[in-house]
């Protein structure tokens, strides 16, 4: 008895755990888009309570619940997920062309409202942007900036230095296509010089093929050095977000502000 006790609660748990794996971001874009409004509302709670979402995903998910709310004649539902919104991003402005103007009406009413009520909000920034910001010190970022790097200069653009990025896989670009070409060239001519039979000519077919043979190991010595020192540049010279800003100002945004309280730091690293 006590077994099948057991049994049943590791089931029940399981069940429970599996489904709440199941609710993703997606999943309700599903049963929204599937017109399963109930649904919706009861997973965009659950995912909202999880505070995994990024804002720009939150947001997506307060206009759906808004629109349902809208449907069901629910105006105080419909206003709070507008405030919810604006509480992430106080700025935000819908699409015209995804809501009706009578919804769009009630947005702005409810914008016009909560920035009455709350002029001294400073608005925070998207956590995906946050996200963006620390990457620089995350190992797993630089080891794939160290992989793409095997074309030199793929590694600087993927962690955004773009000028020093361009200019690096310009130059391993043109070494690699010259190293492939005197390849090739010199394969081509050492068969010329091993099948020539004439002895007039074997000296020059040794000497074209002595010379592409040697440019081809000078272009090869060329693109390891500049493939080292990506790696170095990367490992040691790269942990640093290629422009760095930060920005002081004073918290009532609704007061004229002065050059006095802004304050702009810029560290660019080329």
């Amino acid at each position: 008895m006590i077994k099948n006790y057991f049994l049943v609660i590791s089931f029940l748990f399981c069940a429970s755990f599996s489904f709440a794996q199941e609710v993703t971001f997606d999943n309700v874009k599903k049963q929204y888009e599937s017109f399963q409004y109930d649904n919706v509302i009861k997973l965009s709670d659950q995912l909202i309570m999880n505070g995994s979402l990024s804002d720009s995903l939150k947001i997506e998910l307060y206009l759906m619940r808004a629109n349902i709310f809208y449907s069901k004649d629910d105006d105080p539902s419909t206003r709070s997920s507008f405030e919810e919104i604006l509480k992430l991003q106080k700025k935000y402005v819908p699409d015209p062309s995804n809501f009706s103007p009578k919804l769009i009406s009630i947005f702005n009413e409810v914008k016009t409202e909560y920035l009455r009520k709350n002029p001294d909000i400073v608005q925070r920034p998207d956590s995906t942007q946050l996200k963006q910001e620390i990457k620089f010190g995350d190992p797993l970022v630089m080891r794939n900036a160290r992989i793409q790097s095997i074309l030199p200069g793929l590694g600087h653009l993927y962690l955004g230095y773009k000028t020093r990025g361009w200019i690096e896989s310009a130059v391993s670009i043109a070494n690699l296509g010259a190293l492939v070409y005197f390849y090739l060239d010199s394969n081509k001519k050492e068969k010329d010089y091993l099948n020539e039979s004439d002895q007039s000519l074997i000296q020059q077919k040794y000497d074209d093929y002595n010379k592409s043979y040697k440019t081809r190991n000078i272009l090869i010595i060329l693109y390891a050095v500049h493939l080292i020192y990506s790696q170095i540049d990367l490992t040691f010279f790269s942990n640093q977000p290629p422009v760095s800003i930060s920005l002081h100002e004073t918290p009532n945004l609704t007061s004229p502000v002065s050059m006095n309280d802004i304050e702009l730091k810029f560290s660019i690293h080329l």
